[in-house]
């Protein structure tokens, strides 16, 4: 299946890159720990393939890497009230694993701010 990823995707791809390379890690010693096939990671870092979130967060947390180092979320300052109603129903739209990777992605960032 081929996959079209956007270009914020292919940044994020790109920093893992990085990350990997100034550990000194090949990707064959990078993957152990997070259960991966090194040809697929490579897909990955090449930006042919989209990382899950739920991947990434995995790798953050085998890395000890903080989510906002390799994810950069462009925003603007908005009205505290609209953004929670906002949340809620995308929230609302949610399935149960969903909403615990979103638990788990909000916990990480919250930790780090």
């Amino acid at each position: 299946m081929e996959y079209r990823v956007d270009e914020r995707a292919k940044r994020i791809a790109r920093k893992l890159r990085k990350i990997r390379e100034l550990k000194g890690l090949t990707r064959e010693k990078f993957c152990e720990p997070l259960g991966e096939n090194s040809d697929y990671w490579g897909l990955i870092e090449r930006g042919e393939q989209p990382i899950s979130l739920p991947k990434l967060l995995q790798v953050c947390e085998v890395y000890q890497i903080p989510i906002e180092s390799v994810v950069v979320l462009d925003y603007q300052i908005q009205d505290n009230g609209r953004v929670r109603e906002d949340i809620d129903g995308l929230l609302g739209q949610c399935n149960e694993y969903q909403l615990e990777v979103i638990r788990k992605f909000i916990s990480d960032i919250a930790m780090t701010l």
